[in-house]
């Protein structure tokens, strides 16, 4: 059984979230908290302060909360790199972006004066989800009893294989692009009708396809319990979740080379630079003001 369980974890050790990515994704992806923080003041200007314009703030600030918390457990000293905290990293990540498209997805709902569904079908989507999840674990589980994964692990490095893969990462920019001029040929000539149901297509499915990523979760379990503590290569760590000691002191070079410059400047130079910070200062609080009264107006 234990050879079975490595076909398994053997199969893509490489490809796991190193700790960079996950410090820079929540501020490349920060629009869709922010639409959903905008979606929070929307609520409650309309409804004014109950449950339901409560959640969209409250349900961001959370998911932000439990997201820097992992990526702050992840980057301490006092956890250790091990090779299987690859795959928790990984199995964490995607649900995480699930549940970030989930309260996206639900909040929009809750604050528009039309919504596609009512909030049960929110409900019944979270409960597809675990089902699908549970389904797709089950389905991983016997194929390990079966041995599909040898299979699959062989055919993984022939040059067939490969090239398919590379095929695919060209894809994806074509993707998107296809994906915005689809939006642009529904909202021209299909109804309204026809963009909502596309629309809740579209976002269930970024709900659910992450949830890919819990194979990851059963990769951690058999490490766990079969104590593979190492890779093919027989690599026991997960570097690219180190913190990377020269860009630490890169960084301290700069701060001191800042802080030189900071000593050097003229008295008045700084006072200046005060005096014109305040009215920069206002007019992007204002702007940012603005923004979100006309998102509420429209809404």
């Amino acid at each position: 059984m234990r050879e079975k369980v490595k076909d398994l974890v053997y199969l893509d050790t490489e490809r796991y979230m190193s700790l960079d990515s996950l410090r820079i994704f929540y501020w490349a992806i920060i629009i869709i908290p922010l639409i959903i923080a905008v979606l929070g003041f929307a609520a409650i200007n309309k409804m004014g302060i109950c449950l339901v314009s409560l959640f969209p703030l409250v349900s961001i600030v959370v998911w932000s909360l439990f997201y820097w918390i992992f990526v702050l457990k992840i980057q301490s000293k006092k956890t250790k790199k091990t090779f299987e905290l690859r795959f928790l990293v990984n199995g964490i990540s995607g649900l995480l972006l699930s549940s970030l498209f989930w309260i996206f997805y639900t909040s929009f709902n809750l604050v528009t004066d039309n919504p596609i569904f009512e909030f049960d079908f929110s409900l019944w989507i979270l409960f597809f989800y675990i089902l699908f999840s549970v389904t797709y674990i089950g389905l991983i589980v016997i194929g390990i009893h079966k041995g599909v994964y040898k299979k699959i692990h062989k055919k993984s490095h022939t040059p067939k294989a490969i090239a398919i893969d590379a095929l695919l990462a060209s894809i994806l920019p074509i993707a998107g692009v296809s994906g915005m001029l689809t939006s642009k040929l529904l909202r021209a000539y299909a109804s309204v009708s026809i963009q909502n149901i596309v629309a809740t297509i579209s976002f269930v499915l970024l709900i659910f396809i992450p949830a890919l990523a819990h194979i990851n979760f059963v990769q951690f379990y058999y490490c766990k319990k079969y104590g593979i503590d190492c890779d093919e290569d027989g690599n026991t760590t997960s570097p690219a979740l180190e913190r990377k000691p020269k860009e630490k002191k890169r960084l301290k070079k700069v701060k001191k080379t800042l802080h030189d410059k900071k000593k050097r400047i003229p008295l008045f130079i700084k006072i200046l630079i005060g005096i014109l910070c305040v009215p920069v200062a206002f007019f992007v609080i204002l702007f940012i003001i603005g923004f979100i009264k006309a998102i509420i107006e429209n809404i």
